[in-house]
């Protein structure tokens, strides 16, 4: 992996083609749908791999980013969570972290692996948003994961501490029509019944283990990083977990500083890959 290349592509030639393979993958019984990207066939393998988490619904792509991983020289997986975007099922928080986890071993599965030239040692979560808060409490019940990236990552637990009710209903209600849902109140109600599993402080011991990189929106209004990733922050400095924590002085989608984004997000995958070569 070279996070030079982010911005770099290669001359193609016909047989080494970056590739892009459609993806089905079975969670709660439901079909999610998503896509695979492979490197350049040039770049040697088995790649890292990338499992990308959307945020809430997902406007906010993360395609730019997925695209540069893969010039870097990796395997990147985008899937649409349980009710979102075409996949089957209903949306509910609670499904998020399972949809993640199940995708994750499929990942890691050794004919799978085989089959996308995957290196089952070097698997990372990113996740923006919600789906920051996605990859923080998949990696909790994932041991064989390299690392876990946070880009302005929600927090459910923190929305009800700090009185922020009314804005998760307003965001499901507006934002999440685009889901498959029953209702808005259905969604919420397993947000407020669960903060406390969905809390990204929940468990947090098991984060220690994990190489952690968090990234703050500083002009964040939608995910404030005093409330909702700074705490966990400090709570991983104090454990002596292995954390990187970053400042990017841009709004919740980072929507001016993107490749300031890709930068940071690759060169810690590839300092954390260049760490275990040396250990």
């Amino acid at each position: 992996m070279n996070s030079r290349n982010a911005f770099v592509e290669l001359e193609e030639e016909q047989d080494s083609f970056p590739e892009i393979f459609e993806l089905n993958i079975v969670s709660g019984g439901c079909h999610l749908y998503g896509y695979l990207l492979t490197p350049d066939r040039r770049i040697p393998g088995p790649y890292p791999t990338i499992i990308m988490s959307h945020g809430f619904p997902g406007y906010t792509t993360n395609n730019d980013l997925e695209l540069a991983f893969m010039r870097m020289g990796c395997v990147v997986i985008h899937m649409n969570h349980r009710g979102a975007w075409g996949s089957e099922g209903k949306y509910l928080f609670t499904n998020l972290k399972h949809d993640l986890i199940a995708i994750a071993k499929w990942a890691h599965n050794a004919a799978i692996a085989d089959q996308y030239n995957i290196d089952i040692n070097n698997i990372f979560l990113v996740g923006h948003s919600m789906g920051g808060q996605t990859v923080l409490n998949a990696a909790k019940d994932l041991p064989f994961i390299k690392g876990v990236a946070a880009m302005a990552s929600y927090d459910i637990g923190a929305a009800f501490r700090y009185n922020m009710e009314k804005d998760l209903f307003l965001m499901i209600e507006t934002e999440g029509q685009c889901l498959k849902m029953e209702s808005a109140s259905e969604v919420y109600e397993n947000a407020l019944i669960n903060q406390q599993e969905l809390s990204v402080l929940n468990r947090f011991e098991e984060l220690l283990k994990h190489n952690v990189l968090l990234v703050e929106a500083y002009y964040d209004i939608v995910a404030p990083p005093d409330k909702m990733l700074r705490p966990l922050a400090k709570k991983l400095e104090e454990g002596k977990g292995n954390i990187t924590y970053e400042v990017i002085k841009s709004n919740h989608s980072f929507v001016g500083q993107r490749m300031r984004l890709t930068r940071t997000v690759g060169e810690w995958m590839e300092q954390t890959l260049n760490n275990t070569k040396k250990a």
